[in-house]
């Protein structure tokens, strides 16, 4: 397996990766808390070429490859000036292949963005996550990550 930069010949596998991963963890959800979840409340994510460039061009977001095939992805941007910090990078989105899962890729593609962080004086890694999403829960703690509320996850550069 690989890591490298997303880049532009990536959109459909990022489009199908998504549109999978995203239908899986909307039906999971419903079937852990239906009441809270209920079909017509959940709201589908579209993706769109334009927020698929926007991650190419801002160069922190990177795929797995396993010989040759894309199977996974974590989307992130660098923001100015959020919560205290200067300059932190926000974490939007890893999605990993179904069959792949469990197999060290999505800690692969976070620790890329620890890399990139280091390498661009960015000290601090930031996203949220959603309480009932336990496989997100244990990804970013198993990286370091401080878990707060089960909701909001932050990693500090060192």
């Amino acid at each position: 397996m690989i890591v490298r930069p997303m880049n532009n010949e990536d959109y459909e596998p990022y489009k199908q990766l998504f549109e999978e991963a995203y239908s899986e963890y909307l039906e999971s959800l419903r079937l852990k808390n239906p009441q809270q979840y209920q079909k017509e409340k959940l709201e589908k994510r579209k993706v769109t070429r334009a927020r698929f460039n926007f991650y190419v061009k801002i160069g922190s977001s990177f795929m797995a490859e396993d010989k040759g095939n894309v199977i996974g992805y974590v989307a992130s941007q660098t923001i100015s000036y959020m919560r205290g910090f200067d300059k932190l990078l926000w974490v939007e989105y890893v999605v990993v292949e179904s069959e792949y899962r469990r197999r060290g890729v999505g800690t692969a593609l976070v620790h890329k963005l620890i890399d990139y962080a280091k390498r661009n004086s960015i000290n601090q890694i930031y996203t949220t996550i959603n309480p009932d999403n336990e496989a997100s829960i244990k990804l970013h703690q198993k990286a370091g990550f401080n878990v707060k509320n089960w909701k909001v996850a932050s990693l500090t550069i060192t």
